[in-house]
């Protein structure tokens, strides 16, 4: 028996980065996958407050939001806080990387651009180029800062491998989807050599190697 169940979507990045949390940190799981249509399903409503995955059970316990199940996960498999630096200040930096990558990177790379080539939202179902033109440039953007950030530290935060770095490499492996992913990283020589590290670890070969559905649909 898994120690810990994971829902969501196949291809999310988020639901990656709990897995690969996971295995860094000894644990096994299973998956409950969802589709998008199951968002709104009695199942999901009844563990995740907002509708939304991945979510995790452990036990009696269960978690939504990535950052939660992602420390929870940290705090309680393996050795403790190894995903998480010790001192105070740099976990602040972390969560702030973190909360960065989330809330901006994943915005520009998955929501405003792959997922507006998978669903578009122009009229009769066209793609909103517009949108994915905003959306690049701001990509473009978000690139050069984070190849800043691991051309000083080589890493998001801590000197050493955490939540965040887990984080954005399963949201940068969203470029996959799109036609000009290769030219994007070409002026990020720091960050494409640290995702690259990132991808060698046996955690993201078990958990995000999967090629991501163009359609996210299985």
């Amino acid at each position: 028996m898994a120690d810990i169940v994971l829902y969501g979507i196949a291809h999310s990045n988020f639901v990656r980065a709990c897995a690969m949390t996971a295995l860094e940190n000894g644990a096994t799981y299973e998956t409950a996958l969802t589709g998008f249509r199951d968002m709104r399903s009695r199942e999901i409503q009844a563990i995740s407050p907002f509708g939304k995955v991945p979510v995790m059970r452990h036990g009696d316990v269960v978690l939504f939001e990535s950052l939660a199940i992602m420390r929870y996960i940290d705090l309680t498999f393996g050795e403790p806080d190894s995903l998480q630096p010790s001192d105070p200040l740099e976990r602040i930096r972390m969560d702030q990387w973190f909360n960065g990558v989330m809330g901006t990177v994943d915005r520009h790379i998955v929501r405003d651009w792959a997922l507006e080539l998978a669903f578009p939202s122009g009229p009769d179902r066209s793609v909103n180029e517009p949108r994915i033109a905003r959306a690049r440039k701001a990509a473009v953007r978000d690139i050069a800062a984070l190849d800043r950030q691991y051309a000083e530290q080589g890493h998001l935060a801590g000197g050493r491998l955490s939540l965040a770095d887990i984080v954005l490499v399963c949201t940068l492996d969203v470029l996959t989807l799109l036609d000009e992913a290769g030219t994007l990283l070409e002026q990020a020589p720091s960050l494409t050599k640290a995702m690259a590290a990132l991808r060698q670890r046996e955690s993201w070969q078990r958990a995000c190697a999967g090629k991501i559905s163009p359609n996210w649909s299985g």
